[in-house]
């Protein structure tokens, strides 16, 4: 769905390093990702589509971790219905909920958490409350 990449874009110029958005309802998909390594592509996707498939219960990722793509496993520090915190060493993982999917974004110790899932949240309600007009 190539109507998402404004959104991926407006993520990465927020200060994600790197962000993807997935649709919860069956069957789940990625709708838009930023480019990554092409040959882990397939089990990025794999992962995102699994990680939309928890979102209902985001605490349970607290004991098994974030992986996005492959080999790079993010302990959970913070998890509630909309929103996961993850991090491996100086990097960042945020998932939020918007409704009709999930918006993920990772970034380095040069941007500020708060400010980002701030910016995210906002990108978030907007998507919620444009989500008839889609």
């Amino acid at each position: 769905m190539s109507h998402w990449k404004p959104f991926v874009d407006r993520i990465q110029q927020m200060g994600a390093s790197w962000a993807a958005l997935v649709g919860k309802k069956e069957p789940q998909s990625v709708w838009y990702m930023t480019e990554g390594p092409e040959a882990a592509r397939e089990e990025t996707n794999a992962n995102l589509v699994k990680l939309a498939k928890d979102h209902s219960d985001f605490n349970t990722l607290r004991t098994s971790g974030i992986t996005l793509v492959p080999g790079l496993r993010y302990m959970v520090t913070k998890a509630d219905d909309e929103f996961v915190h993850g991090r491996k060493g100086d990097q960042t993982a945020i998932v939020l909920d918007f409704g009709d999917g999930i918006m993920v974004a990772t970034h380095g110790p040069e941007v500020q958490t708060g400010n980002l899932v701030k910016d995210l949240s906002a990108l978030a309600d907007y998507l919620k409350s444009t989500a008839h007009q889609r």
